[in-house]
């Protein structure tokens, strides 16, 4: 072998590996399509669903025109008076009655079914050409311009499915063919046949082509609104997780995290809604401040974690004489407040005495100096009404905290009530 042989051989081998990777490709080409967004798209159930609609509203516009259009050509036809003109004068009367038969049927009994009514009434227009123009010899230019005009018509008119596109495109060609065969009068030469077939085979391309662009145009934009659609639900759901972690962060910003109670935060501003209140209302409000006797021994004695889980249990042992309509604030380390609605001094002192038995019955261990006491507190509590508005929040608590300071001083584990007015 020369050195010459040696392109040929490559030449050769490169166009068998090019020939393979074609027969190769040919064979992906199934599976190519079917993954297309021609076919996965246009295959959906949604978008068959939205062209449904589509062909509907489409189609019926199309049979009024093509009504309309049969008229103008039945008018024209009666007044030229011919008399072997009565075959299409007949056949456009048909065609107007299934035009305007298609055109309600498809908005009531067969709206489900707008291809095929559609697909009927254009393969009688169709039908209704090729037999006028076979049976009146005047209206071949008319019958062949009609034959010529109306695939590349359906193709921008109906957005029906490329399967039924395809079908009335057969039965198109099918009467094509049999107007072409059954020339009894041979009104074309062999020439113009040929001719005529050819401009045929175009306009059935050009239709098939058209509809394709033309789905393809509508897959694409459906495919695009549905990417929209799903980022707009994706943006939707993120924009709620998102205010439902914003609530979580609001109520956590308010909230004691060890104790689960109101902190200083919503204290404050839940003591804006109680000033609110009293001023439309009316109605008394009772303040009681809560003080855990001795705590301090508690987490010098037993550590931090032991004084962490007491204040636990004395805020579950609180919370569980409240009301609904009361609520309950960490105020400081060992230090808690209760607002609650009372009518006098004497309903505040009994409530505050429920708080304080109920703390005392808990029976929780107190390492105090004797090693058996149990945990109690001290309470102060006050009354706030009308007439107490003119004072500020820290003057409300003053005089709670005067209370407190009398429970405490008398022996603890007591209950002091102090009016406003006294302060």
């Amino acid at each position: 072998m020369t050195a010459s042989d040696h392109p040929v051989e490559m030449r050769s081998r490169g166009a068998y590996e090019r020939l393979v990777a074609a027969l190769a490709s040919l064979r992906t080409l199934p599976a190519t399509l079917r993954t297309s967004e021609y076919s996965a798209v246009g295959g959906s159930r949604r978008f068959r669903a939205v062209q449904r609609r589509r062909t509907r509203t489409a189609a019926r516009a199309g049979f009024l025109v093509v009504a309309a259009a049969v008229a103008i050509d039945l008018a024209a036809l009666l007044e030229l008076g011919v008399g072997d003109v009565w075959v299409a004068v007949v056949l456009d009367v048909a065609v107007i009655t299934g035009a305007l038969a298609g055109w309600v049927l498809t908005a009531r009994s067969l709206r489900q079914w707008p291809e095929l009514v559609a697909w009927t009434v254009m393969s009688s227009v169709v039908l209704s050409t090729v037999v006028t123009g076979l049976a009146v010899p005047s209206l071949t230019v008319q019958s062949v311009g009609y034959l010529l005009l109306l695939p590349g018509l359906v193709a921008l008119v109906l957005p029906w499915r490329t399967t039924m596109h395809l079908r009335w495109l057969l039965a198109y060609v099918v009467l094509v063919a049999v107007y072409l065969s059954l020339d009894p009068v041979r009104r074309f030469s062999a020439s113009e046949r040929n001719d005529l077939l050819i401009v045929v085979v175009v306009a059935v391309g050009a239709s098939m082509a058209g509809h394709v662009l033309l789905r393809r145009g509508q897959i694409h934009a459906f495919a695009q609104l549905e990417h929209i659609r799903t980022l707009r639900r994706r943006a939707d759901a993120d924009m709620i997780e998102l205010e439902r972690v914003h609530h979580a962060l609001e109520l956590t910003a308010r909230i004691d995290p060890l104790t689960g109670t109101g902190n200083r935060r919503r204290l404050v501003e839940d003591l804006r809604a109680v000033r609110a209140h009293i001023h439309r209302s009316g109605m008394t409000y009772g303040f009681i401040e809560i003080d855990i006797d001795h705590f301090k021994q508690v987490n010098d004695r037993l550590g931090h974690l032991a004084g962490d889980e007491v204040l636990r249990q004395v805020v579950q042992a609180l919370q569980s004489t409240l009301r609904a309509t009361d609520a309950i604030y960490r105020y400081g380390g060992e230090e808690f407040l209760v607002i609650l609605p009372v009518a006098s001094d004497e309903a505040l002192r009994a409530a505050a005495e429920r708080l304080r038995s109920v703390v005392e019955a808990l029976g929780v261990d107190h390492p105090g100096p004797d090693g058996d006491g149990v945990i109690t507190v001290s309470i102060g509590a006050t009354l706030i009404g009308a007439s107490s508005l003119s004072r500020s929040d820290d003057e409300w608590f003053g005089v709670t905290d005067l209370a407190l300071y009398e429970a405490k001083a008398g022996g603890r584990n007591r209950v002091s009530i102090r009016s406003q007015a006294s302060a």
